[in-house]
């Protein structure tokens, strides 16, 4: 599973996605799994996740995230590069909350 964006009207927007390959009826090569909505607000909701984990959404789970995920992800959206060192280029700066 990996972090994917999307931009459109001007904003970006962060999904969780899986690669499956090719589909039939699509050229797309990746499933989003779960959309955590635009990038600014994902992060907030993740910070919060973070601090209260059992606020974490049943559905990631249900997928086998969990906390070390979502470091993760915080860490690639706030710094722009993802474990693997691929550029993740968002519009957010790092922040505290």
């Amino acid at each position: 599973m990996y972090l994917s964006q999307v931009k459109s009207n001007g904003k970006q927007y962060i999904y969780l996605c899986v690669y499956v390959g090719t589909q039939e009826y699509s050229t797309r090569k990746e499933k989003r799994v779960y959309s955590f909505g635009e990038t600014k607000k994902a992060l907030i909701k993740m910070k919060r996740w973070k601090r209260k984990f059992n606020e974490f959404p049943n559905e990631l789970l249900n997928l086998g995230c969990g906390m070390e995920n979502l470091e993760e992800w915080i860490r690639t959206i706030e710094t722009g590069i993802t474990k693997t060192g691929r550029i993740f280029k968002t519009n957010v700066k790092r922040a505290v909350f």
